[in-house]
């Protein structure tokens, strides 16, 4: 594995943490209107993980 490699790999590990944080965030707010934020932010982040962690086997 490239140092690229590692650092696409690292940061999608870290993407990955980070949205399963807003999905732990979205499930304990009451608020409908900042769930639908969360859960917006949640994607994006989990998103980013996958294209990451794709990116780092190649």
């Amino acid at each position: 594995m490239t140092n690229f490699q590692w650092i696409i790999y690292i940061i999608g590990i870290i993407s990955f943490i980070i949205g399963c944080f807003f999905y732990y965030i979205s499930k304990n707010e009451n608020h409908n209107n900042k769930k639908k934020i969360l859960k917006w932010i949640m994607n994006i982040f989990l998103i980013i993980a996958l294209v990451c962690l794709g990116i780092s086997w190649f």
